[in-house]
């Protein structure tokens, strides 16, 4: 079997009628699943672009006569015995880590990847991934270029998740398709990369801020143009359980509980001729169980609160791993399942650490190839994200890259849609040259057996800690923009998130 899989559009859309996608937060491939294969080889020779022992990044250090040396600080397993001295150092496993949240904008994603703040933009120079160690440590002790928190432990950005750490990604990788050169499609943050999975283009925005909304067309709005000219046999839908606070405002209204931080973010989605297509992840159960499932979904994990499960650093990533679990039950057990695509995906390296250098010769999305924030001129992709792709036509134990120069990256979701579903035209330049995921259905009968169960790590819901990040206070400003009611302190930050966001959509 070969991993360099051609396109079949064809099969695609014979076999494909529902593309469910879900994608979390800020955690690279090498940090959920660069030890996937450690104990064992791929199947058929393929190669797998996983971690390995000699690993390294450099620390500026200090000896103890006060002589600067630079420090090798290798990868790591999370939880990884030492010794010194002849006896074991104990070192629990932590699933919370990165903790506290790395550095993850624009610059510091150049840090992280050239070991520079800034690179030349026409001509970019090879990544060389050798500084996650130091940008952890500069953004901890002097502020990151997005964010700073308290300081701790640098090398702890090298130490990685095992597969029995994350036993539901971890499964479905091996069970289905695993893609080991699936990219982010901008090498920085949250909202830029989420931009470009709906819309192929952040227009020209490299960071949650100054402006964090985007008005470019969307793939939603693409698919509802052809719904309005006739097409019966198209649906979309928006599905999020995310409930940041459980508190009531004084007029006792609780906010609704399908926050939707897509809806947020992209303007053209704003119209109230479009509140039919967002609802709960209890709505999506009831469509799985039916069988008539939107022809393209898009799930968004819990943000914040207690619940919190998106996988953000530094929450449990034990919660997402129960949401992964709890989704992929539906999914597998609805009439519908033969002909669902479910792709589970990350928006962004949220700065953990990964060893594969993100190629040049991105796609510029403007027409005019103009440069954006920074001067960026979107010739490059990001950092590698997770990316498995669940559906019975895939061959069991698939490392999918896709034939020819182009990875795949966010906007490769787009051109599935776009293929599978026979959408005219394309957004940007972006998901016009991206590869779809049609290479990954090799089988010509789906699969009956070896569909896997998956059990998550034991988790207790009511240990989760409702904490404010930086995606947090980027929504608090959004909505102050739109609403003009002021954010308060952190400590109720949550609660004016639930609030005015029902107010604006829901109608609260």
């Amino acid at each position: 079997m070969s991993q360099y899989l051609k396109p079949n559009t064809k099969k695609l859309q014979d076999t494909i009628k529902h593309v469910v996608v879900l994608m979390l937060e800020n955690r690279s491939f090498d940090n959920l699943l660069g030890w996937l294969y450690e104990k064992d080889t791929p199947r058929d020779n393929q190669e797998f672009e996983g971690l390995s022992w000699d690993l390294w990044n450099p620390l500026d250090n200090i000896d103890a006569n006060g002589i600067s040396f630079i420090e090798k600080v290798p990868i790591q397993k999370n939880g990884q015995l030492k010794k010194k001295w002849g006896k074991v150092i104990p070192n629990p496993v932590d699933f919370t880590l990165p903790k506290p949240d790395p550095g993850e904008g624009f610059k510091d994603t150049n840090h992280q990847l050239f070991l520079k703040y800034n690179v030349g933009h026409q001509y970019p120079p090879p990544a060389i991934n050798t500084g996650f160690v130091q940008n952890y440590q500069n953004a901890m002790l002097y502020g990151a270029y997005s964010f700073g928190d308290d300081p701790t432990n640098p090398r702890d950005i090298m130490k990685c998740y095992t597969p029995e750490q994350v036993p539901v990604l971890s499964k479905l990788a091996k069970h289905f398709a695993v893609c080991d050169h699936y990219h982010c499609s901008v090498p920085s943050q949250t909202i830029p990369n989420r931009d470009f999975v709906h819309a192929a283009t952040s227009t020209g925005h490299v960071n949650n801020s100054p402006v964090a909304q985007c008005d470019a067309r969307t793939i939603f709005n693409q698919m509802q143009e052809s719904i309005d000219a006739g097409r019966t046999d198209l649906s979309w839908g928006i599905f999020g359980n995310n409930q940041f606070s459980s508190k009531k405002d004084e007029d006792g209204r609780f906010g609704k509980d399908h926050f939707s931080l897509t809806r947020l973010i992209m303007t053209q989605l704003h119209d109230t001729k479009y509140d039919k297509n967002f609802s709960t992840l209890d709505d999506f159960k009831t469509k799985c169980e039916n069988g008539n499932l939107p022809s393209y979904s898009f799930l968004e994990p819990n943000y914040g609160g207690p619940d919190q499960n998106d996988q953000h650093p530094p929450s449990d990533i034990r919660a997402g791993e129960k949401l992964i679990a709890d989704l992929y039950d539906m999914i597998k057990a609805s009439p519908a399942f033969d002909s669902t695509m479910f792709i589970i995906t990350y928006d962004e390296h949220g700065g953990c650490y990964d060893h594969v250098p993100p190629p040049n010769g991105a796609k510029n999305p403007d027409p005019n190839n103009q440069p954006g924030d920074d001067g960026f001129l979107f010739n490059r992709f990001g950092v590698r994200v997770p990316c498995v792709v669940v559906n019975p036509y895939i061959e069991k134990g698939c490392i999918a890259r896709p034939d020819g120069y182009t990875p795949f990256d966010h906007s490769s979701i787009i051109k599935t849609i776009q293929n599978c579903f026979k959408l005219e035209g394309y957004l940007t330049a972006r998901d016009k040259a991206a590869p779809d995921f049609s290479c990954l259905l090799t089988l010509d009968i789906p699969r009956k057996d070896d569909i896997p169960e998956v059990t998550p790590q034991k988790w207790d819901i009511a240990a989760g800690e409702a904490h404010v990040n930086d995606l947090h206070k980027l929504i608090a400003t959004i909505l102050e923009d739109m609403t003009g009611n002021t954010t308060p302190n952190e400590n109720d930050l949550l609660e004016y998130i639930q609030l005015n966001y029902s107010k604006l959509f829901n109608g609260a």
